[in-house]
């Protein structure tokens, strides 16, 4: 009888631990003491959510000491108190960052992969599928765990479709589909001109894939932006600006994109997950609208996406790591309470909230599910970090066609030789 009764009490033990590990989406660790730094961004809504996601933690863990500065992005602060900080060797234990810096601050980063490999983790069944894109160095270092991910659905307005006599569009429609139904909704001139789509500042990222370009080698060795592909979706874009289908920059000044699309000017909007609550408010009640994925590319039979996303590393220099891998656990996938605030703006990396709460949460007839579908396909943020100098490049020669009314191939021919030089110059191997 003794036995049995000891036996029941482990059995109770065990389920109890498995109740508070597992079913509170609580990681179990080490004993932790000390105290524990973290720096993150954010603004408004952004800020708000980090605070809340850290006093959550803190709440949770009461044996650490914790100290977490906020600091905005716009102007540049945290780039330049980040750096500063970096290079003073006063950065905190946890650093927020963005997976498209490729590479450019991992020198001050913690190598993640033993940390994993020690508690067997196997992150790819924990996350949102390509939610890791990115986070892993070629050569196998693992950078950071990833806190949120936003990518991009095209909204477009039901009203408008109606009157220009246009099927809906689907998440099966290709590029090819999109630009022959373009010219249908162009009516009107000066301040009454009706577009087909605003002119989104992520659009000249689709233009170099949406025809199956791509902006480099997996391995970052060598830039890929001469390619036939490439030029046809720059060509794409530029056919679409001459002919009023979608604004050029000159003429977007007079109202910004998204009050376009809100105004009822324009027919479709790229729609970051960063910003569906706000736009959605702003529509309010004024006509249906509804939302698919970025169109297939014929190549390869898929509907592409762009991702822009953030997580927290862990300093090298860190003096308390193990309370700081235990940070990056349950801000990534192992707090339920945590993955929740997150979702409030964006899509947690946490794959069972992201899955229930945040794909649930609908604005307007859109449920956030429709961006957890199209990350499988996207693609991280093309030029980013490293690679800005080389986006630089880029932006000019997306400019050259869209604004110049060039063509994608002249284009190639005066910007390639540049981004080439810039990838040549590079160094984010290691």
């Amino acid at each position: 009888m003794k036995g049995k009764r000891l036996l029941m009490i482990v059995l109770a033990g065990v389920l109890a631990c498995g109740i508070t590990g597992y079913g509170a989406g609580k990681a179990v660790g080490p004993k932790l003491s000390g105290k524990l730094i973290i720096w993150s961004w954010g603004a408004g809504d952004e800020k708000a959510a980090r605070e809340d996601m850290v006093q959550i933690f803190q709440k949770e863990h009461p044996e650490l000491k914790i100290t977490h500065v906020v600091l905005p992005t716009a102007d540049s602060v945290w780039d330049q108190k980040s750096v500063a900080a970096y290079s003073a060797g006063t950065a905190a234990d946890i650093m927020q960052m963005s997976p498209d810096y490729y590479g450019m601050m991992t020198k001050y980063w913690e190598n993640l992969t033993p940390y994993v490999k020690r508690d067997h983790i196997d992150l790819e069944t924990v996350t949102v599928k390509g939610m890791m894109n990115g986070y892993t160095r070629p050569n196998g270092k693992l950078d950071s765990l990833p806190l949120l991910a936003n990518c991009f659905v095209f909204a477009y307005n039901k009203s408008l479709f109606d009157k220009a006599g246009v099927p809906y569009p689907t998440d099966k429609w290709t590029w090819d589909d999109f630009a022959k139904i373009a010219p249908k909704f162009v009516s009107g001139t000066g301040v009454n001109h009706t577009y087909f789509m605003v002119n989104h500042w992520a659009l000249r990222n689709f233009a170099l894939i949406c025809k199956g370009g791509q902006p480099y080698t997996k391995d970052f060795s060598k830039a890929l932006v001469d390619s036939k592909e490439v030029a046809d979706g720059l060509d794409l874009f530029g056919k679409l600006i001459k002919e009023g289908a979608i604004p050029s920059d000159e003429a977007q000044k007079t109202m910004p994109g998204e009050q376009l699309f809100v105004a009822g000017k324009a027919a479709i909007y790229l729609m970051g997950g960063f910003e569906i609550s706000q736009v959605s408010r702003e529509i309010g009640k004024s006509f249906p609208w509804d939302a698919v994925l970025p169109p297939k590319t014929s190549s390869t039979g898929k509907n592409i996406n762009i991702t822009f996303a953030t997580g927290y590393a862990m300093n090298a220099a860190s003096k308390n790591k193990e309370a700081a891998w235990q940070f990056l656990k349950e801000a990534c996938y192992a707090n339920n309470a945590m993955a929740k605030v997150t979702a409030r703006i964006g899509m947690p990396a946490n794959k069972k909230i992201a899955e229930t709460v945040y794909a649930k949460t609908t604005y307007g007839s859109v449920p956030n599910a429709k961006y957890l579908q199209g990350m499988p396909t996207s693609q991280l943020n093309l030029f980013g970090g490293t690679l800005a100098t080389a986006g630089d490049l880029w932006l000019q020669m997306w400019q050259y066609v869209t604004v110049g009314g060039k063509t994608g191939t002249e284009a190639q021919q005066k910007y390639f030789p540049l981004i080439e030089q810039a990838f040549k110059k590079l160094n984010i191997k290691e």
